[in-house]
């Protein structure tokens, strides 16, 4: 299975510019870990409920003071959309990290994919191919 299959399309950017409360309230609003940080159509950073609970709370830092480009991780570790999902795993467990940007041919940033993402993915799949065993075997049973 490609990644362009399993990823989230679509995925939410800040700009470097927005501070670490926009970037909390947004992953409480919209039920995420992580936004990718975009400044003039290039992907510089992520940033991550890590990333914010490291290098902001934990330092006592004002959340509505600190900008991204202060926490953010970078650089970020990218993927083609046309490679297999057993790459991205391999690219996770590789640089111990739980999600990847994802780009076109072009070098444009299309997605984001996570660990649950590759995970969810496989399950759908065992269990299409279960299925479609299941009905096999009854077609050569007769029934």
């Amino acid at each position: 299975m490609k990644v362009s299959e399993a990823m989230t399309k679509r995925p939410i950017r800040l700009r470097s510019d927005s501070t670490v409360c926009d970037a909390a309230n947004l992953m409480k609003s919209k039920r995420i870990g992580s936004i990718l940080i975009v400044d003039e159509g290039k992907l510089i950073g992520v940033v991550t409920e890590r990333d914010i609970i490291t290098r902001a709370v934990a330092d006592y830092k004002d959340p509505k003071k600190i900008m991204l480009r202060d926490i953010m991780s970078k650089p970020v570790i990218c993927i083609d959309e046309s490679e297999e999902l057993v790459d991205a795993s391999e690219l996770m467990k590789r640089h111990d990290i739980r999600r990847l940007a994802v780009l076109n041919k072009e070098g444009k940033l299309v997605g984001i994919i996570t660990n649950n993402d590759i995970a969810s993915s496989l399950r759908r799949s065992a269990e299409e191919l279960a299925i479609t065993y299941y009905i096999m075997s009854r077609r050569r049973e007769g029934r």
